[in-house]
Order: structure tokens, then sequence, then C-alpha cells
């Protein structure tokens, strides 16, 4: 008997309790959260671990992601995985109501030499910014080693060599390893990064745990991957081009995802052309998705929406105000990502300048 065709699939977020967390994701994201407890993450796309959202809707309601990956990947994803292969994505909302520690990320290869686990690159979209909220990112120019590290060791002098900078409603950022980073207090952000939770905490503000005593720290790892000579831009603008009354902007593309923002007013076709998965959150309005077949879902802001690769084609249709969606897909060669602007006339080195290889 022949399987029934996969279809647009709403997931049920995991969420984490974190000591800077808060509830905004309640109202702001219409999540159902847990009473009483700071949630300061949800998890809505995780086939990480333990952590694995499940379909809500559908015939497949209640199959959980590692599943369906595992009985049917081709369709799903449009790859052909290893024994051994993940889930290549990983998507979170962010809700930091305080500061988050001093962090960074490494690549692949250090991660799975040292704690067999694959590196973190990743993005961010800032769904709601507090007036005046800012994010730290990167360090300040001709800060070196041993002072930064001295820095971290004795807890003085950090802010003087990080680079912090004011973030609102609509930034985007593009976060490779090895660049210092938090995430500040009054943001609730969408992260679209690699399956991994591979994170080294370098400093942590001198903030105890849920314990009462200090949380972990990874300085000798951390210094190890930080990239001193960074100097990849804060914030990316993307490059927008329009598909009848819609605006679609690319914002990113590296060899783990390819990120665009959807404004859209009227109807959007999407094909994946087989080759890739599509991972559709709202992030403002209401839409339908309904694939070839007729099978379909309704969207609010908050949702996350996995498209499989097959069947390939779907149409988005916004709400009566319209409506945002942040697509993420994978794209190691980056010509999905770059053939519609090419066709439009967009310079290559303009291009270039989004692409993180």
């Amino acid at each position: 008997m022949a399987l029934q065709p996969l279809y647009p699939m709403l997931l049920a977020p995991v969420f984490k309790e974190k000591i800077w967390g808060g509830r905004k994701m309640e109202k702001l994201l219409n999540k159902q959260l847990p009473p009483g407890k700071l949630i300061g993450e949800s998890w809505e796309l995780s086939d990480y671990r333990d952590d694995i959202t499940h379909v809500l809707n559908g015939p497949l309601g209640g199959t959980p992601l590692d599943e369906l990956f595992k009985a049917r990947p081709l369709e799903l994803t449009g790859l052909r995985p290893g024994p051994d292969e993940e889930f290549p994505l990983l998507t979170k909302f962010i809700d930091s109501s305080l500061l988050l520690s001093l962090q960074v990320h490494p690549p692949d290869s250090y991660a799975r030499m040292h704690d067999q686990e694959n590196g973190k690159t990743e993005c961010w979209y800032v769904v709601h910014a507090d007036p005046g909220a800012t994010v730290i990112r990167g360090l300040v120019p001709g800060t070196g080693p041993g002072e930064f590290r001295a820095g971290l060791e004795s807890g003085r002098g950090i802010e003087q060599m990080v680079r912090r900078y004011e973030v609102k409603t609509g930034d985007f950022i593009f976060m490779p390893t090895g660049v210092v980073h938090a995430i500040c207090e009054g943001t609730v952000i969408l992260e679209i990064e690699q399956n991994s939770d591979m994170t080294y905490r370098l400093f942590d503000w001198g903030r105890v745990g849920a314990d009462g005593k200090p949380r972990p720290t990874h300085l000798e790892k951390g210094m190890e991957v930080i990239e001193f000579s960074d100097n990849s831009p804060d914030k990316l603008e993307g490059i927008p081009r329009l598909e009848g009354r819609n605006r679609i902007t690319h914002m990113c593309s590296c060899r783990y995802f390819s990120v665009e923002v959807l404004d859209l007013e009227s109807a959007c076709r999407q094909d994946t052309e087989g080759a890739s998965f599509v991972v559709l959150t709202a992030v403002e309005g209401t839409a339908s998705i309904t694939d070839e077949n007729g099978a379909g879902v309704q969207v609010q802001k908050g949702d996350t929406v996995l498209l499989p690769a097959r069947p390939r084609s779907s149409t988005l249709v916004p709400g009566r105000d319209g409506c945002k969606l942040v697509r993420a897909y994978l794209d190691p060669t980056h010509q999905r990502f770059t053939g519609p602007l090419l066709s439009g006339g967009v310079p290559p080195e303009k291009i270039e300048s989004f692409i993180f290889r």
C-alpha cells in the first residue's frame, strides 16, 4: 500500500526553562507556556537528542520529527542521509528578559574533535525589541587573546572589550562560529542554526544558577575557537525583490542554510524543487498554506510549519492584514538563493556580500 503523501506540517514546540527567560512568548507569539515558569527558549523545529518536536496536524499528528526523518528521509528533506546523519536544522525562539552569558560557538572541525558534536553556525531575526534593546556581537578591534582572557578571568573590563549595539524589530544578524556574542535583555529572537546546541560559555556576569552556584564556563575551549580578527557585518539588510505585490528579501546563504523574509500581500507559490524541505515561521500576521494535493494548515504569528521536499509545490495565502514569514531551506551551492536575484539583474558582487562560504 502506498504511503500517504507528506503535507505542510505544523510543529509542536519544546519549551526550555531558563534563569534569564520570561513570559513574552505567551502574548507576543501565542504560545501556551507552562504556568509559573520562566521560559527562555521555544524549540520550534528540533531533532536534537531528546528534544524532538512533533507534528500537530493531519494524519501524521503526534509523529516525532526523528521518526519521520528515519522513515521517509528523501520525501522529507530531499536528501539521502547516512546511517547516523541527523536532521540538518534546528530553529527556536529566544526570550531574553535578562542578559545571556557571553559565549562563542565552535566550528564543526573543533566541536567534532573535542565534543563529538556539530559546530553551530546560526542567524537571528529580531521578532521584538524593547526600546533601546541591544546585542553583543564581536570584540572591539585590537582586543587580543591575552587581554581578553585576563578580563574573563578577573571579571574586569569585559564591557570595554566587547561590541554592544542597538537592535530593533526586523533586524537580521548572521552569526558565524568564532564570534563572541550575547543576546541582551528586552529581545525576542528567532534563531536558525545547525542541528547543535554546542556553546562555550565564556563569562556569566557574576550570575548563579538555580542551585545557587556559578554556572560552569568553558574558557579553555572558548579561547581556542574565538576569531579575534573577525570583521563580519553587524547586521544584514538583505536584497529585496518583488513578486507581484509580495516582497521577498534574501538575507543570507551559507553551507548550512539559506534564509529569506517574505512580506506577503497576495498569494505566493512555494516550489521546493524536490531538493530541500522549507521551514516557514510566521513572525507577523496570519496565513494559509496549501500543497498541490489540497492538504493545508492555517498559521498565526509564532507558528512554525515544515514543508517537505515532496510534494514540491505549495501556495501561501496571507490573511486580510498581510503576513510576514521567515523562510529557511538547504542550499549548499547557493544557487536557489542567488538564481532569482541574478535573473532580476542584481550584480553578482552585491549578492556575494550575503553569501558566507
